[in-house]
Parts: C-alpha cells; sequence; structure tokens
C-alpha cells in the first residue's frame, strides 16, 4: 500500500476512533444527567413528604394570593393603600368561610350523629343489591372446599374509637397552620411585587430575566384565570345540586351542594365521592331503588355538563393537561399530602407545564403533560 493511501487510512480510522469516544462521551452524560434528574425528584418528593407541615401553609398561602391578586391589584390601583386592601380581601374571605361554614355546621353535626345508623340502614339493601356477587363467592368457596382449600373467609373488623387527648393534642398544631396561612396570605398580597422585582434583579443576563418574568406571569394569569373558572363553575354546580336535591325532597340539600361544590375542585376523585355520598343518601331515605339512585344519576349528569361543557369553554384550550397525568399527579400528592394534596395536586400541575413549556430543555415534559 503506497503511503498516502496508509495515511489517509489511518486518518479516517481516526476520525472514526474520534466519533465513536465522543458518541460515547455523550452518552454516558446523557445517563449521568438522567440519573441525577431521578435522585433531585426522588429528594424532593422526600422533602415534601417529611416537611409538609412546612411546605403545605406556604402552598396554601401563595395559592390564595394568587386567587386574590386581581381584586388586589384592582383594589390597590385607587385610592385605597395595598396595607389596607390586603387586609379588606383577607377579612372578607375569612367572613365569608366563617359564614358558610356557621350555616352547614348544624346539618353535618346532624349527619355526621346520624351516621351509624344510616350505615344500618342501608346495608340491608347494598346486601340485597350484591346478592348476584355474594352467591357467586359462595360457589367459588364451595369449589375450593371440593379441591381442599382450607383457608377460612372470615375476616375480623376492628373499629377504632377516635381518641380524645390525641385530638385535644393535634388542635393547637391546626390553628398554627391556619394561622400561619392568613398571614402569609396577608405577606404575599403585601409585598409579593417587590419579591418578584428583588428575584429578578438576582438574574444574570437579560433574557434570564425576560424568561423569569414570563414565567411568573403566566403562571399569576393562568392560575388566577383557573382558579375563578373552577370556583365558579363549582359553585354553579353546587347550586344546581342543590336544586335537584331540593326537588327530589333529599333532606339538607343545601349540605350536600355545598359539599358537591368543595369535591368538585378534585377532578375525578372529588365527583365520584360525591357520587357515592349521595347514592347512600339516596337508599337511606328512599324506600325503592329507582327513587334511590335519582340524586345520584342526576348529579352526575349535571356534573357531566360542568366537565364537558361550561370549564372547557371558560377555560379554553389554555389550561389543557392530560386526564391521565391528572390522575397520576393526584394519587402522589393524595398519598403524600391528603386532602390538601388533592386540592393543591392540579393547580401545581398547571404551574409544571408552564415552566416545562418556556424553558428550554424541558418542552418535551410540557408536550407530555397536554392533553
Amino acid at each position: 500500500m503506497p503511503a498516502h493511501e496508509h495515511e489517509v487510512a489511518q486518518t479516517v480510522s481516526g476520525a472514526a476512533l474520534n466519533r465513536a469516544v465522543r458518541e460515547s462521551q455523550l452518552e454516558l452524560s446523557a445517563g449521568i444527567h438522567r440519573l441525577l434528574g431521578v435522585l433531585v425528584i426522588g429528594g424532593c418528593l422526600y422533602t415534601c413528604y417529611f416537611a409538609s407541615e412546612l411546605i403545605l401553609p406556604i402552598l396554601l398561602a401563595a395559592f390564595f394570593s394568587l386567587l386574590l391578586g386581581p381584586l388586589m391589584k384592582r383594589l390597590a390601583s385607587g385610592w385605597l393603600p395595598r396595607w389596607i386592601a390586603a387586609l379588606l380581601l383577607i377579612a372578607i374571605s375569612m367572613a365569608t368561610l366563617a359564614g358558610i361554614g356557621n350555616a352547614l355546621y348544624a346539618p353535618a353535626a346532624e349527619w355526621i350523629g346520624r351516621a351509624p345508623q344510616v350505615v344500618r340502614n342501608v346495608t340491608p339493601k347494598l346486601k340485597s343489591l350484591m346478592r348476584p356477587i355474594a352467591e357467586a363467592n359462595k360457589m367459588g368457596e364451595s369449589l375450593s372446599q371440593i379441591t381442599g382449600d382450607t383457608k377460612s373467609g372470615n375476616q375480623q373488623v376492628v373499629v377504632q374509637t377516635v381518641n380524645r387527648a390525641s385530638l385535644l393534642a393535634t388542635t393547637p398544631r391546626v390553628l398554627a397552620s391556619a394561622l400561619a396561612v392568613v398571614l402569609l396570605t396577608y405577606f404575599f398580597l403585601l409585598y409579593g411585587d417587590n419579591l418578584l422585582r428583588r428575584t429578578l434583579m438576582m438574574r444574570p443576563t437579560w433574557q434570564q430575566k425576560r424568561v423569569t418574568v414570563d414565567i411568573v406571569r403566566s403562571i399569576q394569569n393562568d392560575l388566577s384565570r383557573y382558579f375563578m373558572t373552577v370556583c365558579s363553575t363549582s359553585i354553579l354546580l353546587g347550586g344546581a345540586t342543590s336544586i335537584l336535591l331540593w326537588a327530589l325532597q333529599v333532606e339538607t340539600p343545601l349540605l350536600w351542594g355545598a359539599l358537591a361544590a368543595l369535591l368538585n375542585l378534585t377532578p375525578y376523585v372529588g365527583p365520584l365521592l360525591m357520587a357515592a355520598l349521595l347514592a347512600m343518601v339516596g337508599l337511606s331515605q328512599f324506600p325503592t331503588l329507582g327513587a334511590a339512585v335519582l340524586p345520584a344519576a342526576g348529579y352526575l349528569g349535571l356534573h357531566l355538563l360542568e366537565s364537558q361543557f361550561a370549564t372547557p369553554l371558560a377555560l379554553g384550550r389554555t389550561i389543557n393537561l392530560n386526564p391521565l397525568a391528572i390522575i397520576l399527579w393526584l394519587m402522589i400528592w393524595g398519598w403524600m399530602w391528603g386532602i390538601l394534596g388533592l386540592l393543591l395536586a392540579v393547580p401545581m400541575l398547571v404551574c409544571l407545564k408552564i415552566i416545562c413549556s418556556r424553558v428550554e430543555g424541558l418542552h418535551s415534559w410540557a408536550i407530555m403533560l397536554e392533553k
């Protein structure tokens, strides 16, 4: 082989070797980045789980301030000082919640006291409805006995009573958390804009400042719109549910309407729970099966109209989330934070989608979260 051909062959083989080394380095770097991402996500979830008493009041206050933000801007843009506007909004909100709680306390306490009797009345009806399944289970047990399976199907039910000492011990912590939420909401309303301006001063480049402003403004606008829309449609759904139950002569229709409005804030899980509760109420109050299922069926019809027509028309496509992502997100935060996690899950998912859609390198995650 001539010398120049030998040199060309060595050059080609060297370039191929360098390209293979670079590809292996890129693959190794990508693997390390994925591993670091998994570790960071795991660390964040671990922190959120064990520091929930610290994180939850901050998140609740932040979302309340976003909900009250548009009203705060209108009041503060006039002659009213910001601290008076913030104080007035919090006072009106607390008075409204206290009035609703006072109006619903008596019927709620009555239903809670009647819960054991309702369960005793509903149990025979449920047994009659589940009789075909019970007969199938009996056939399965007889077959298992014939085949030699001697496992006992008896289960022991343990009823745990509420410990008053533990209840009294947790009451001050709940009150302290509620007070922390109120104070943090006030200071978020009062100093939120100053905090944003000082955060922008910490960003080194103009591009990073612009992206930060875009993310914060989008979160404020989209979440405020989401909260106002969902709260409005939930109130309308609660009112329609109350009217429906009043027409069906269900006891305490205002209580169930308020509960329907509250549970509607949690997609999928809340409406299913509300339908189950109304089915129990119908079975406990009406003698026939047809009349018993009317409250739950009517509520599901109203919820279908609200979720498929009213809310999508009001929100448009600005907040377009994948139902599977919503369910998985609800499972994660419901397991970690309970009821509050279910209420905060969708707003947090909206924030995550907005951040992913505006940060370079995370656009694929935003596409995955879309419907």
